[in-house]
């Protein structure tokens, strides 16, 4: 992020619509930078702000965080683990950035009879 020159003003673990947005409206932030998303306040996102997204490849998994901590430890720059389902940490690298550009299209598939 930090090559692309954005200033991280705040971060957080869930995005909640009714507190964050208008908040971060009032503040003057420009960009959303997140990992994943409901296409959904994804849109509602793009109304307002640029949205960015990491784009991120598997490693595997590990069973112990000091074992995580090693592999990231080789390319901090890049690595990152997450817990996982299972119990274990997914490794995850650290690929590009995108900005996401989000056009909702809408086909009627039902409607009620008068």
């Amino acid at each position: 992020m930090r090559e692309l020159g954005a200033v991280v003003v705040e971060t957080c673990a869930h995005y909640e619509p009714d507190i964050h947005h208008p908040r971060w409206k009032a503040q003057g932030v420009e960009a959303v930078f997140t990992v994943a998303l409901p296409p959904s306040l994804l849109a509602r996102l793009g109304e307002s702000f640029r949205v960015f997204t990491f784009d991120m490849e598997s490693a595997g998994v590990t069973a112990s965080e000091e074992e995580a901590k090693a592999w990231c430890a080789l390319a901090p720059e890049t690595r990152s683990y997450l817990p996982a389902r299972e119990g274990s940490l997914r490794l995850v690298e650290f690929r590009s950035v995108s900005e996401l550009k989000i056009q909702i299209h809408t086909t009627r598939v039902w409607e009620a009879k008068p």
